[in-house]
């Protein structure tokens, strides 16, 4: 066996290897959550849901520094469905939204203004500009 052969990758190696167990490792990034939300509306609750959701965007202007986007949209080819774009700059800021007195407030006013089940997606950020 030539101990030549194997002694010189240990050598070159060696000092990657120690460096790496000096390093400390990277700390997780907080992960940024943002949902995509659609509501079908009841036929007349047109002015109402629009109403709930301004009055939620500015409880969340107020009082939810961790909140990123609050965007409300309606569908071009459909009045009666409105999408919310919401993100977070991490999990907590996500569940102090949840827990919010403001929304607390829109999700029993939705229960009268929506048709059916909102639609949710959970969206992970991976890169943003």
């Amino acid at each position: 066996m030539n101990l030549r052969r194997i002694a010189l990758p240990v050598v070159c190696l060696l000092p990657l290897t120690l460096s790496m167990a000096q390093s400390p490792a990277p700390a997780a990034a907080p992960q940024a959550t943002c949902y995509v939300v659609k509501f079908k509306a009841k036929p007349g609750k047109n002015a109402e849901m629009e109403a709930a959701f301004r009055e939620m965007q500015a409880g969340v202007r107020a009082h939810e520094p961790g909140n990123v986007q609050y965007d409300f949209f309606v569908e071009a080819g459909d009045p009666q469905t409105y999408v919310i774009i919401e993100r977070y700059k991490d999990q907590a800021a996500m569940q102090a939204h949840g827990a919010s007195d403001h929304g607390k407030k829109l999700i029993a006013a939705l229960r009268d203004l929506t048709d059916g089940q909102p639609q949710a997606d959970r969206l992970v950020l991976i890169s943003a500009k």
